[in-house]
């Protein structure tokens, strides 16, 4: 499983769009999402997770200070923190350009800016090629995918619950090394019940649903000893059946062992991002 490398471009001028994807493209993104104003933005952070944004200062004409490019970043560094390397474009010719940008570099942190009167098509790709790096780098984190699998409850009752119900060999590191190979690729993860965000049925299988912002999809993961998984691997559980909107058929997408225990992570096509909270 391999999450799609994205490009988020935020821009109400149709040619620059072409221009800005097609740059993305070329630097090695798999998919480019764009927006052309900031609440198409807002919507497209909450869905899907960004390894790069092209964000253009100036969206908005009933807007003075051009600065809904900034809102953006704003939105950004609220949703991922500095997960996502951003790249702030202008062509605004008024007012002091130059603070506004200082201004958002100095709040959220810029990793790049450029005027569209200074464009340069090759160094553009380079920079994006180097941030694309960047980005991968920065979310190699082994306790991430712990901490978006338990959500919102305490971490010892969550590894109580765990270590309780799967009797690792090993140990505690034995589950966060299998959570690690299992969701690295997910992450972030949205819970969606970030209170009680997985259950145990009566087959001994931990299960819960969640919004997945890499492959922006609804998922279901699935942890249990492995011999209490089903031979057959299309055969769904009867604990991830019970947490199912009647009508989902889990697509199995991953499966992962560590030692004694195994992880499964399902897609579940049909659910959209509304049935999760934030």
């Amino acid at each position: 499983m391999r999450a799609p490398t994205r490009a988020l471009v935020v821009e109400d001028i149709e040619s620059w769009v072409g221009i800005l994807g097609r740059a993305a493209r070329r630097a090695g993104v798999s998919e480019v999402v764009s927006c052309e104003n900031l609440e198409a933005a807002r919507d497209a952070l909450r869905a899907a997770r960004f390894d790069v944004a092209l964000l253009d200062i100036g969206l908005d004409e009933a807007d003075d200070l051009n600065t809904d490019g900034v809102r953006a970043l704003e939105a950004i560094r609220e949703i991922d923190g500095g997960g996502t390397r951003c790249v702030l474009v202008t062509g605004w010719q008024g007012g002091d350009r130059l603070a506004v940008l200082s201004a958002a570099q100095e709040k959220y942190g810029v990793d790049w800016a450029f005027g569209k009167d200074k464009y340069d098509r090759h160094a553009l790709i380079a920079k994006l090629t180097d941030l694309l790096e960047q980005a991968a780098a920065s979310r190699l984190d082994n306790k991430t995918p712990m901490e978006n699998l338990r959500a919102d409850t305490e971490p010892f009752l969550f590894e109580d619950l765990l270590i309780r119900t799967l009797s690792p060999r090993g140990g505690v590191q034995t589950v966060y090394t299998l959570v690690s190979r299992l969701l690295g690729p997910a992450i972030p993860l949205i819970a969606r019940h970030p209170e009680r965000p997985v259950q145990t049925g009566r087959d001994d299988i931990i299960a819960g649903l969640y919004w997945s912002r890499a492959l922006s999809a609804a998922v279901a993961v699935g942890l249990a000893q492995a011999a209490a998984w089903p031979d057959d691997e299309s055969v769904v559980p009867d604990s991830l059946c019970q947490l199912l909107p009647g009508g989902v058929q889990p697509e199995l997408i991953d499966t992962t062992r560590e030692r004694n225990l195994q992880g499964r992570l399902y897609e579940l096509p049909g659910i959209d991002r509304d049935e999760f909270p934030g």
